[in-house]
């Protein structure tokens, strides 16, 4: 697979992790909050923004920002008796997690080729 389709998949995902935020979260006193109501959604959406953009800038530091999105988002889901009832933190997690395979697998990529040279 082309470098090109890994960073672009790896950028959709981003992006949908971007998505998951406006999906319902949590149930706090019979109110559903969605991700951009929480502070930890709040967060995921900064470091989602910052993988694009590192993404966009072809920087390697992109699997770091999509990694820590993907244990935010995977701790929102195991926390609390709620988490796995609600959807946004189901999708950002996997989308997350898809993000970073994807910029893991690029990184090997380009330090394989420029190995070989």
């Amino acid at each position: 697979m082309p470098a090109a389709v890994r960073l672009r998949v790896a950028e959709v995902a981003a992006a949908v992790i971007v998505i998951s935020l406006f999906l319902p979260w949590v149930v706090e006193d019979g109110q559903t909050l969605r991700g951009i109501q929480v502070g930890q959604g709040q967060l995921v959406v900064l470091t989602a923004v910052a993988t694009i953009v590192l993404i966009r800038l072809r920087k390697r530091l992109s699997w770091f920002a999509a990694g820590f999105s993907a244990a935010v988002l995977w701790r929102q889901l195991f926390d609390g008796a709620d988490g796995f009832r609600s959807l946004g933190p189901l999708l950002g997690a996997l989308a997350a997690t898809v993000a970073v395979v994807f910029l893991v697998w690029n990184l090997l990529a380009e330090i394989r080729e420029n190995a070989e040279r």
